[in-house]
């Protein structure tokens, strides 16, 4: 069976989620900022376990490709900042309610669930959910570093930037923006509220984080922001140093016509002298 993480907006509209699914009768249920819902197959089939998150992801549990669609399409109108293209992951899980013990098979890239417990698949999606949306963030932070790999050619070669004024401004508002966009996000990878009450619930939180990366992860995104904040750094710093060198110019300009202007003042003063003694 497939469980499968998908970050389709910056965030939902949580309110009017839980009204669409109150009319569509999935009988909505609140864990902290989560929003559940199971939807019934019929038959013997277990049911499709959905979990919101609001920041703009959604794990559903035991759906078809074509199940996740239907679900995803509901929330068109639903979303904040939606993506040009959503982005997904998954992976497959079954149940060993026999031992009772659910782990992660790395190996079969599987999940066991050792019950059918709403809280475990909660547990485990809170990770899964901070996983695509790093997954967001990673994208986002590449895809810059890529547009500003000319500017550090640049650099690496000449000592200096070509750009404009404007064009400095301009990518420090890029590199500014990116961070704070970031920075904004960067309590969504921390550990939920929802443990700090149900602590005996965490270690499964913390096994999937382990198995997603996700610590490194943020490392490595530290690292590169670090990054942009060093090239945010030398192209403030080299606006700063135009600016100054501009204002020097213009000193040296201003005495330099200061100097001419006294030197025909003193001209202009001698010949006037000279003449009333004549």
């Amino acid at each position: 069976m497939r469980c499968s993480s998908y970050c389709t907006a910056s965030e939902y509209k949580v309110s009017d989620l839980v009204s669409r699914l109150n009319s569509t009768q999935l009988e909505p249920k609140h864990f902290d900022d989560v929003i559940y819902a199971q939807k019934e197959l019929g038959g013997d089939k277990d049911p499709i376990d959905i979990f919101f998150f609001p920041f703009g992801c959604v794990i559903i549990w035991g759906a078809d490709e074509t199940q996740e669609k239907m679900i995803l399409n509901e929330l068109d109108d639903l979303e904040i900042g939606k993506l040009e293209s959503s982005i997904a992951d998954f992976i497959y899980f079954d149940y060993d309610l026999i031992n009772e013990k659910t782990f992660i098979d790395e190996e079969k890239n599987e999940i066991i669930l050792g019950d059918k417990t709403t809280f475990v698949k909660l547990s485990i999606s809170h990770a899964l959910a901070q996983s695509v949306k790093l997954n967001l963030l990673e994208r986002s932070v590449s895809n810059l570093i890529d547009k500003t790999t000319p500017i550090q050619r640049e650099l690496a070669s000449t000592g200096s930037v070509s750009l404009s004024k404007k064009e400095i401004s301009k990518q420090i508002g890029i590199l500014f923006n990116e961070k704070y966009s970031i920075n904004l996000h960067s309590d969504i990878l921390d550990t939920p509220e929802f443990f700090w009450r149900r602590p005996s619930y965490e270690p499964l939180y913390i096994m999937t984080v382990e198995f997603q990366d996700i610590q490194i992860r943020q490392t490595i995104l530290n690292n590169r922001l670090n990054m942009i904040h060093e090239l945010y750094s030398i192209l403030s710093n080299d606006l700063n140093y135009k600016h100054s060198t501009r204002l020097e110019w213009i000193i040296i300009i201003l005495i330099a016509i200061e100097v001419v202007l006294a030197i025909a003042h003193h001209d202009i003063s001698f010949n006037v002298l000279n003449w009333f003694k004549w």
